[in-house]
């Protein structure tokens, strides 16, 4: 019952977040998978129109790939990383993404009554139960909206007063980064792959 209550408020502060910032449509992942981001922005600046939508890519978040989008031109901002990591197929990773931006579309997003969904694929970390704050902005016709604040403490999900910080959180600030927490995997992603498996095995096994 008392897991049921606390799904059952953050979702009801995930809802009232969406009504008005820009938010992810799944609020919770499985931390370690790699997950499919849907990322809505809800509304314009006031009375004026979106035509372009920025995404930060935490440090802790890799393996960035993004959806086509055939009615915004996507632009994909990468930074150097302090020390290569391996990827995919045994390679070294020397850089990452960093920022995603989605601008120049056929036609603006309305400033009300109407909203659009970016969508790209990241390989989470895998602290369960941590928040991974994504901070995004928006730039309008007339002005931009900025959903970058994020906590001054570290939040985590097993704290049993973890619902009611976060409901005080976005209560308090004007432009909540959006986020998503991470659970902890009830099965491993892939029938080929175990959650014992370490992590090297995980990789040769891709």
């Amino acid at each position: 019952m008392k897991k049921l209550l606390f799904v059952t408020t953050c979702a009801m502060f995930a809802s009232s977040a969406a009504s008005a910032h820009t938010y992810f449509v799944e609020n919770y992942a499985p931390a370690g998978y790699k997950q499919d981001m849907a990322m809505r922005v809800p509304h314009g600046c006031k009375d004026s129109p979106v035509k372009e939508v920025h995404v930060r890519i935490p440090e802790n978040v890799m393996g960035v790939t993004v959806a086509d989008n055939r009615d915004w031109k996507i632009e994909i901002k990468t930074r150097k990383l302090d020390k290569p990591v391996p990827g995919e197929g045994g390679n070294m990773v020397t850089e990452t993404v960093d920022e995603i931006i989605w601008k120049d579309p056929k036609s603006p997003l309305p400033a009300m009554g109407y909203f659009d969904t970016f969508q790209f694929r990241v390989s989470l970390p895998k602290e369960e139960g941590s928040v991974v704050w994504f901070k995004s902005y928006n730039v309008c016709e007339k002005g931009d909206d900025k959903y970058v604040e994020v906590p001054k403490e570290t939040m985590k999900a097993s704290a049993p007063d973890f619902a009611k910080k976060m409901g005080e959180f976005m209560r308090s600030v004007p432009g909540p980064a959006p986020y998503i927490v991470l659970t902890k995997p009830t099965r491993a992603q892939y029938p080929w792959e175990t959650l014992d498996m370490p992590a090297a095995s995980k990789a040769a096994a891709k």
